[in-house]
């Protein structure tokens, strides 16, 4: 089993995390695609780093309809994909730079693997960003055939990596439905729970965390792995770092508010 990512400068922080929690729970040094790293980051990574080159507009943002909302394309996930199985045989699990894993999680009896939001979270009318979240993908083999799909569909522009997935396995599968493997053109597919191994929430601790959104703060990274080399408890302490960030833009609120008024009250 191989943990691959791919990142570039911005989520460096992430990374080195990442990379760090690979090595705790495999022992093995994780495949980093390089979108853009520096000299400096890659010598101050443990890892097999694959400079590849993708297309321009694969991190450009794409609007949802009349709805104002933007959502980053990331696009380029079928092109690493195919080339790791170009040169690797071993089953992996692609991961955005902003996971975490915490625990060795190795799962088995299907092709490829994706991860459902669940409860209030699962919106079937949104395949931008209601439906999977494709920040965890599992490939026990290379499922050539829906990548070639994915993969060209990808070159729509107003499309997403996760958008595009919804839609091609749409026609086989059931989306409210998860724990389940299913056929798509002779590829089983397995749909995992995200609370599981995509854990964006940290409601429960799950086996692999993602940390998106504002969670990926440089400052949160480096205490919370600072806290499990210490050998404390990730989950209590992400609680304890998120309380904490709450209370201060709280207080950042407070005093926004008071700037924007203080002066029209002396007037």
């Amino acid at each position: 089993m191989n943990i691959v990512t791919s990142a570039n400068h911005g989520f460096f922080h992430c990374l080195a995390g990442l990379v760090e929690s690979v090595h705790l729970h495999y022992g093995k040094r994780p495949i980093v695609y390089d979108l853009g790293l520096t000299d400096a980051d890659r010598a101050a990574l443990d890892a097999e780093i694959i400079p590849l080159a993708v297309p321009a507009d694969s991190f450009e943002y794409t609007g949802v309809g009349d709805t104002g909302r933007r959502f980053i394309r990331t696009t380029h996930k079928p092109s690493c994909i195919r080339h790791y199985w170009q040169r690797h045989d071993e089953p992996m699990i692609f991961l955005d730079a902003d996971c975490l894993m915490m625990a060795r999680v190795e799962e088995t009896g299907f092709d490829l693997g994706v991860t459902l939001r669940t409860g209030k979270s699962l919106d079937l009318s949104n395949p931008y960003n209601g439906v999977l979240n494709a920040g965890v993908l599992f490939f026990n083999t290379p499922a050539t055939a829906l990548v070639d799909v994915w993969e060209q569909a990808c070159r729509q522009s107003d499309t997403t990596d996760q958008k595009a997935l919804v839609e091609i396995l749409g026609e086989m599968i059931d989306w409210q439905h998860y724990d389940r493997v299913y056929d798509w053109h002779g590829l089983a597919v397995k749909v995992f729970r995200t609370d599981d191994v995509n854990d964006y929430h940290m409601r429960a601790p799950g086996r692999i965390w993602h940390l998106k959104g504002n969670r990926h703060s440089a400052a949160m990274y480096r205490q919370l792995m600072d806290a499990i080399r210490a050998g404390k408890d990730p989950y209590t302490t992400y609680k304890s770092l998120i309380r904490r960030q709450r209370r201060w833009e709280s207080i950042r609120r407070v005093f926004t508010w008071w700037g924007k008024h203080s002066g029209s009250d002396s007037d």
